[in-house]
């Protein structure tokens, strides 16, 4: 990874921060905002009672093996070899590799399956890294560049992989919502999709499993030594945005942090089918049926983020005794933000503190008003499918929709926020975010029980802009709520 400059811009914006009043700091309260004397400190309430342990996994969706306590394997990268990433198109299907199928090898001997199995690489939409032998620089400068200089060259590298099964899986490229009868007189939903290789699911054999292929990368940094030795501190998980975003920002922050005393990890980007592209069509009458499975779609997609952290962690641990009694961060930014609730209730004993930034709940409504939907094109609407136009969905059809969306899903932050109550948290939140709408940010807010918060008149840009001027205050943050230092 090179580090770009961005020194200008960010001083730029810190300007802007340190203007009189253009910082707001809500203390953690458990009260309307109005009503709560800001000078002092408001306890958090218990956390709420949970599932049974036997009746959790039920929220949880499973991978291939169908063993809840280990949905995928952890394999060992060469951190000396540089990597690349690469978005598939809508229309790009990703041809597998050599990497592909010893991935799914060590895949399968990992988790235990015996028998024959055929798998699918990841699909159009989806975000993966390849190996880059000549250590070049993509052009596309909005995310990680790929190009990996001496210094930065991590400690450890690796990368999380699973699988689903296909016959279970919700990854499916065009979902259409109709009004004609089909032969049995009924009126639904069509449903379709790619097969292993293209071949129609009816024609795959029942005596082989045939699964799809996703990944999650990660490096590691131990933290830098200092005249004491190194004695870490703790150990900070960061979870960028879609596509690793914003790149040279998280590099300042895994350099700061770095330097501090901390060990990082670091997800490169979210899971590699995370952005896999999938197409709703129907009107808005229609639409409110598939709220369903828009729900489990993205409660998979999470869900296997949670599960890719918790390796992550478990793996660190492994290799760095000495981080396991030392606290653990997560810090998550915007689509890192919005899957790091679901994270910590995937583990809630891995994990200490929380810092969201710019992130938000009710993936459904982000889907539909984020300025960034084109740009992502993971899953896209078509409300008016008898035109060119992708038409609205508004009223009484758009509150059913987001309504229904959330009846149905249980791992949105939606739902997952309201379990960290017994962990200290920080919101970083942009009054003028149209990325991650700064509606669905308050609306985060509240699930969280309104933790402390630090609410700026900005955009979703310049508040990553201007977040390396932030990061001490963080820092200090972090350091106070866990005692450390002290």
């Amino acid at each position: 990874m090179n580090r770009p400059f961005v020194k200008p811009l960010s001083l730029t914006v810190a300007v802007m921060l340190s203007v009189s009043g253009c910082r707001s700091v809500q203390n953690a309260a458990y009260a309307p905002v109005s009503s709560v004397d800001q000078s002092q400190t408001i306890a958090r309430p218990s956390a709420p009672a949970l599932e049974p342990p036997a009746a959790l996994p039920s929220r949880w969706p499973t991978r291939w093996g169908n063993n809840p306590d280990k949905p995928g394997t952890i394999i060992e990268l060469d951190p000396a070899d540089p990597l690349r990433p690469i978005h598939l198109s809508r229309f790009h299907q990703f041809r597998s590799t050599d990497i592909e199928y010893s991935d799914a090898n060590q895949l399968a001997a990992d988790i235990g399956i015996t028998t024959g199995f055929k798998f699918k690489p990841e699909g159009p939409g989806s975000f993966l890294f390849i190996p880059n032998p000549k250590n070049e620089s993509t052009p596309d400068l909005t995310k990680d560049t790929g190009k990996q200089s001496k210094s930065d060259i991590p400690d450890l590298a690796f990368k999380f992989v699973s699988a689903t099964k296909i016959e279970a899986a919700d990854m499916i490229p065009e979902i259409t919502v109709t009004d004609d009868p089909d032969s049995s007189g009924k009126i639904g939903i069509t449903v379709t999709r790619k097969g292993v290789n293209g071949m129609p699911l009816a024609k795959v054999s029942p005596d082989e499993d045939h699964v799809e292929l996703q990944r999650t990368w990660f490096t590691y940094r131990d933290p830098k030594p200092n005249a004491q030795g190194v004695d870490p501190i703790g150990t900070i998980i960061l979870l960028p945005g879609m596509f690793g975003t914003p790149d040279p920002i998280v590099d300042a922050l895994e350099n700061y942090w770095h330097h501090q005393g901390y060990a990082i990890l670091r997800m490169r980007s979210h899971p590699s089918r995370f952005t896999e592209s999938v197409v709703f069509r129907g009107s808005p009458e229609q639409m409110v049926r598939v709220a369903g499975k828009v729900a489990r779609m993205n409660d998979d997609r999470v869900a296997e983020g949670a599960y890719a952290t918790k390796a992550a962690v478990d793996y660190l641990f492994t290799k760095r005794s000495n981080l396991i009694d030392k606290p653990v961060i997560l810090l998550g930014m915007s689509g890192g933000a919005m899957m790091l609730p679901t994270v910590y209730a995937y583990a809630p004993d891995h994990y200490d503190a929380a810092v969201l930034i710019a992130g938000g709940a009710n993936f459904l409504q982000i889907s539909l008003d984020s300025n960034y939907k084109s740009w992502i094109d993971a899953i896209t609407f078509d409300f008016d499918p008898r035109s060119d136009r992708a038409g609205k969905i508004t009223g009484e059809h758009r509150e059913n929709f987001l309504g229904d969306y959330l009846k149905e899903s249980k791992l949105d932050a939606y739902h997952t926020a309201t379990e960290m109550a017994d962990v200290p948290v920080l919101m970083l939140h942009a009054s003028f975010d149209q990325a991650v709408p700064s509606s669905t940010g308050e609306l985060l807010y509240r699930q969280l029980g309104q933790p402390e918060r630090w609410t700026y008149p900005l955009s979703h840009e310049l508040i990553f802009a201007g977040l390396p001027t932030q990061v001490a205050r963080i820092d200090k943050w972090i350091a106070k709520e866990l005692g450390i230092g002290q």
